[in-house]
Order: structure tokens, then sequence, then C-alpha cells
């Protein structure tokens, strides 16, 4: 007869979908904790102790002093970057850009209390998007019209092992010029990786300012790792340029 516990422990797809695109996501259950699985591949899980809250804190942490910060979040994942930014002082506005329906359903119905139902606060505004395109569309609301203060990027485990190839050209010097632009000057851009990616902080010293790579120990399956946060800022506007723009 099979132990209850080792029964209580056996994986159970809850759901699975294919994307837009092509991809196939499931829901796994095993026991109290839940997988993301994606293409076959295991994506995350809600019991494995990851950094995607030092994303929001270390990516917010230059911010800390202002009370109108506006936060586009690149991938909800869990939940766990969102709520973490959400709980930073000063964080006005969090757009949040995820391009899989399924796993906003699964937020709604299965990770809220991952999260204190993140999705419900109103400062959260929700799009179901590709990131790469959702940079590039005009900004027609007008308390993010000339950008976000912070852009937190968690769509992959890191520029060397994306989640699709679509990805890859996120990290690209043409992807992270898209992403500069994004952001307000002296904005923060953060990228949450799973292993270091030297070509990835090179990139960055190139356009960006105050770029810090940032070791963050976690526990993957038991074992003690690290996880990278990479954080830089875009560049203020030159004290010259400024005094020739219009005034508001």
């Amino acid at each position: 007869m099979p132990d209850s516990n080792d029964a209580a422990e056996t994986p159970r797809t809850i759901d699975r979908r294919v994307t837009p695109d092509g991809h196939e996501v499931a829901l796994v259950r095993r026991g109290d904790a839940f997988e993301i699985v994606w293409d076959g591949c295991f994506l995350m899980a809600s019991d494995c102790r990851r950094s995607e809250r030092a994303l929001a804190e270390l990516g917010l942490a230059p911010l800390a002093q202002r009370d109108d910060v506006t936060v586009l979040v690149g991938g909800l994942g869990m939940g766990h970057t969102l709520r973490a930014a959400l709980d930073q002082p000063g964080v006005a506005r969090v757009d949040v850009v995820e391009i899989s329906q399924a796993i906003v359903d699964w937020n709604r119905e299965h990770f809220r209390a991952l999260h204190g139902d993140a999705l419900a606060d109103p400062r959260v505004h929700l799009h179901v998007a590709d990131l790469a395109r959702f940079v590039e569309r005009a900004r027609p609301d007008e308390r993010v019209r000339d950008g976000w203060l912070a852009l937190l990027l968690d769509v992959d485990n890191g520029p060397s092992w994306t989640s699709r190839p679509a990805n890859a050209s996120l990290y690209d010097d043409d992807g992270l010029a898209r992403l500069e632009r994004a952001l307000r000057p002296g904005g923060v851009l953060a990228v949450w990786s799973a292993q270091r990616e030297l070509p990835l902080l090179g990139r960055l010293h190139a356009r960006l300012v105050q770029v810090a790579e940032l070791a963050v120990p976690v526990e993957v399956g038991g074992r003690d790792s690290l996880d990278y946060v990479y954080r830089g800022r875009r560049p203020p506007v030159p004290r010259a340029v400024a005094g020739r723009l219009p005034q508001a």
C-alpha cells in the first residue's frame, strides 16, 4: 500500500494550454506546492526559494526617496515580484505585462494566497501582451506617457536560458535600447537571472549608468545557489539639454 505522504507528493497536472505562438504551458500540483512547466521544462515552483522578491527590492532601492514611482514588471510568474514591488515605499502604479493568459488565470484562481491577491490592488494595471511589442507601443496613459521610473524584467531565467526563442531579442543591443527608451531619464532597469550573465553586464555598462551585478543567495533543490540581479539606470538628461526643454 503506498504511503499517504508519497501520494500527496505525486505531481498532478491541473491545467494545460497552448499559447497563441504555439508554446505549451502547464500547471502542476505537488502536495501543497504548484509548479509551472513551459514546453515540458520546469519553469518555477511555489516552494522553491528564489529571488523574485529581491528583483523588486534591489531594483527599486535607488528610488526609495520618491513617492511617485511607476513600475513596469515584465513577467507575472507566480506574482512574487509584483507583490514585492507593491510593498516598496513610494510605488504609485505598477503595470504588469504577461504573455500567457493561462498564467494570469492561475494567479487569480490558484496563487492568490502566495501574493496576497496582488492583482486586485488598485495600483496594478495588467496587460496580456508580448513585452517587446508592448514597450514599442505609444503609452496612452498620462501617468506613464514619458516612461516608467523602473522596469523589472523576469520573463526568462536570463538571456542564456530563455523561455521562448523570441525573448532573446530583449537582451541584445537593440532590445536593451527599447527597454531603456521605456524608462524616464534616471529610471532603473533591473534584470533577473538564474546564472551569471557577463555579456549582458557588458552591454548594460555600454549604455546605462550605476550598473551593478548583485548576487542573491538562494536554495534550489535543497542546495545553496546564487541568483543574480543586474541593475542600471538610464542616464539623466544632460543639464544643458534640460535647460532647453519646454517647461511644464
